[in-house]
């Protein structure tokens, strides 16, 4: 008999990744809701998304369209619990998944699934983080706005309330046709906007996030016009989905967002519905441009070797506050370099306009007087330390004058001289460099924990960062159809959320279990990030010989892992049973 050619199939990570899919229901929740109309359909709409999952945490930098190629080498049938074969993850299968769940709602569909999520988890989110952030897009889209749209528009926010807008289709990779067609609901707005990767000349679309405190998981998740502005956008979303979110677990909810959140708008909503919040007051804000200027020194207390702060109650809006203005040397140092380097170059264009003034000629007095008040009254970063107005007569005839020649008039010209106005750098440093202000409704926080929350916002921030990453989804937002963008966030959020509940349940367990993982260095720590559990699970793939199976690479890292997120995992990679033959 002769013996079988072996074959490999990689399982790396991915394992861990359908397993949490599986343990929060992703694909079941959207097979629940969007059932497949077809048979002849190789793939539900569940399992299609379960793949672009596995295929954006890869971290292959697999494009989409690329999706088959990425899964040729994968122990399909472990992944996905039955037979599928590999060219069914075509663009197609993939396009259609992608229009039906923006037919859906990508927004109440992710709110379902995220809610199944927390409960599996056990998560009540108590307090949570809001932020948004924006992804850049290339070329022309069809639903772009014209610079003539956007002017009609100045001064009209428009919210999508389910009303039929016309938009279109687009042809590209993923997208057929131009012709114009009615959809329900009306697809996000590609645009230029207030770019926070400094890219304003850039078409964007912006992703709203809401985000759990304790795990980092994304709760709640809005694509939005690429020019929403965020203070506009986050009234809306306290008012009609925070308060709702409130309501729905029963319990009181505490904000913590930048200084976007600050609003008269927004503290209405929080002082109706008995909210709290946390966030950092805008520096143009009247009251705080008062406290930032005329703040006392010596009223600073020290908080630990980085922070000291200040302490005030405030009523805003009707609305008794806490206000803490805190001083960061750490910040300061940072920003005392920032602030000198916008002197330096504020110096040298005032040093330019004074330069200018001395070239000019002047044919009266008073006018060369006038100029130079204008002029010199603007002035911050330089001073005159002497100016001197000389007057040089002029002759109409060519050559040396005669002697006694009368001048047919006189030009006036200034002679100046300069000098650092130093006290207005420091001045500008003592004022801005360092200095931030904290406000919160929860009367019982001290500085230090009030401080301590706040920062817990990088969360989010984290988040935002993971989706960006060049490694991850990197052809996602090259999709050329309004519609499959605004899904796509759907399915990067998604990645994001599987990624966050694996990271919380392997720290969670290795402490409630008293157990380590090996960091970098091989020493054992009990928050490991989850990229880095992906990295220790490079390598481990799925043999198969003579009708037999066997995974090659598991050591005992991985097995502690594989233990503690348990069964259905150790299943994935052969332990204590197996999903089935390939």
């Amino acid at each position: 008999m002769l013996q079988q050619k072996a074959v490999i199939k990689n399982m790396d990570h991915l394992g861990l990744i359908a397993g949490m899919i599986d343990e929060l229901k992703i694909a079941e929740t959207i097979d629940d809701e969007i059932p497949s109309s077809s048979k002849s359909k190789n793939l539900s709409y569940g399992e299609a998304t379960k793949a672009m999952i596995l295929n954006g945490l890869g971290y292959v930098n697999k494009q989409l369209y690329l999706t088959p190629l990425f899964f040729k080498d994968k122990p399909l049938k472990r992944l996905f619990g039955r037979d599928v074969d590999f060219p069914w993850f075509n663009d197609d299968a993939l396009g259609r998944t992608l229009d039906k769940l923006f037919e859906y709602g990508v927004s109440e569909l992710y709110e379902k699934i995220a809610s199944r999520a927390l409960k599996i988890l056990n998560l009540t989110p108590s307090t949570i983080h809001l932020d948004s952030t924006s992804f850049h897009l290339d070329g022309k889209y069809p639903n772009q706005k014209t610079k003539e749209e956007k002017e009609k528009e100045k001064g009209k926010v428009k919210e999508r309330n389910g009303k039929e807008e016309k938009g279109n289709n687009s042809e590209g990779k993923w997208g057929k046709g131009g012709k114009e067609e009615e959809y329900e609901p009306t697809p996000v707005f590609i645009t230029q906007g207030y770019s926070r990767d400094h890219h304003p000349e850039l078409n964007q679309v912006v992703l709203n996030l809401i985000v759990e405190h304790k795990a980092g998981i994304p709760i709640w998740m809005k694509p939005a016009d690429g020019n929403k502005i965020d203070t506009q956008a986050f009234a809306n979303i306290v008012k009609e989905h925070i308060n709702s979110l409130k309501n729905a677990n029963n319990t009181k909810t505490k904000v913590i967002a930048d200084a976007a959140l600050f609003s008269s708008k927004t503290m209405e909503e929080f002082k109706k519905n008995n909210m709290l919040f946390i966030s950092r007051v805008p520096s143009k804000l009247k009251q705080a441009k008062e406290i930032l200027k005329n703040h006392n020194e010596e009223e600073f207390i020290q908080l630990d070797e980085n922070y000291q702060a200040i302490q005030y109650t405030v009523d805003y809006e009707g609305m008794k506050q806490q206000w803490v203005l805190y001083k960061s040397s750490y910040a300061k140092s940072r920003g005392d370099k920032t602030i000198k380097k916008e002197y330096q170059e504020k110096e040298k264009q005032e040093t330019k306009l004074i330069e200018k003034l001395q070239k000019r000629a002047f044919f009266c007095e008073a006018d060369a007087r006038k100029a130079f008040e204008e002029k010199t009254k603007k002035l911050e970063c330089i001073m005159i330390s002497e100016a001197k107005l000389i007057s040089k007569p002029k002759y109409k005839t060519r050559g040396r004058p005669k002697p006694n020649a009368k001048p047919d008039h006189y030009e006036y010209y200034w002679i100046i001289e300069t000098k650092p106005n130093e006290e207005y750098l420091k001045q500008k440093q003592n004022q801005k460099s360092g200095l931030f202000i904290l406000a919160t409704n929860d009367m019982t926080l001290s500085a230090k924990e009030l401080l301590d929350e706040y920062k817990s916002q990088q969360r989010i921030e984290r988040g935002f960062r993971f989706l960006k990453s060049p490694e991850f989804l990197s052809d996602a937002m090259f999709l050329k159809n309004p519609k499959r963008i605004e899904a796509m966030l759907m399915i990067m959020t998604l990645s994001l959320l599987v990624y966050s509940a694996l990271e919380y349940r392997i720290r969670s367990e290795l402490k409630n279990q008293n157990k380590s993982f090996p960091n970098q260095l091989g020493k054992p720590i009990q928050n490991p990030t989850a990229r880095w559990v992906f990295e220790n699970f490079f390598a481990i793939h799925l043999l198969l010989l003579n009708g037999q199976e066997q995974i090659v690479g598991l050591e005992n890292k991985h097995r502690l892992i594989l233990e503690l997120l348990g069964s259905n995992y150790m299943g994935f990679y052969g332990i204590n049973g197996e999903r089935g033959a390939e």
